[in-house]
């Protein structure tokens, strides 16, 4: 009986949940894909949008992932908005709306049989399947408030 009471005092008093429901039915890739694999455009998902509820559009819809390891955020003529917070380019005075670019990159850590997919700068998360594509996950705010949102790929 103590191991029971011990083990639902850990599960409502621990500061980092045991899943997050958005990213349910993404499964973490235990392989390492090959870079055409993870090339190409992703928009994202509806549940993303749902998350998001009015303001989804205040997002970049769009994400490309290009071979000389650059992506891009397309924000297509989005409004100034909570992205513009998120994805504020101060040290390079980039200010534009249009878009955000950088680097990304992954690796396989063969031991864990996880592969981690990094947009330098935005995030550092396990790259993930759902329905057989390649789903990009990102963390919103402090990890612990299991908020987030996913960016699939569409082509």
């Amino acid at each position: 009986m103590k191991i029971k009471s011990i083990l639902i005092f850990l599960l409502f008093t621990s500061c980092h949940p045991l899943f997050c429901s958005w990213q349910n039915g993404y499964e973490e890739l235990n392989y390492e894909p090959s870079k055409r694999e993870i090339i190409g455009k992703y928009e994202l998902s509806e549940k993303s949008k749902s998350y998001l509820n009015e303001d989804y559009y205040t997002w970049p819809l769009k994400l490309k992932i290009s071979e000389n390891k650059q992506f891009k955020f397309l924000f297509e003529d989005n409004p100034e908005s909570l992205a513009d917070k998120i994805f504020a380019d101060k040290e390079k005075g980039n200010d534009s709306k249009k878009n955000k670019t950088g680097k990304w990159f992954y690796s396989f850590m063969d031991k864990e049989k996880i592969c981690y997919f990094e947009l330098e700068g935005i995030c550092v998360q396990p790259l993930c399947k759902k329905d057989g594509k390649i789903s990009i996950m990102i963390t919103i705010g402090d990890g612990d408030e299991c908020n987030g949102i996913v960016y699939e790929k569409v082509e």
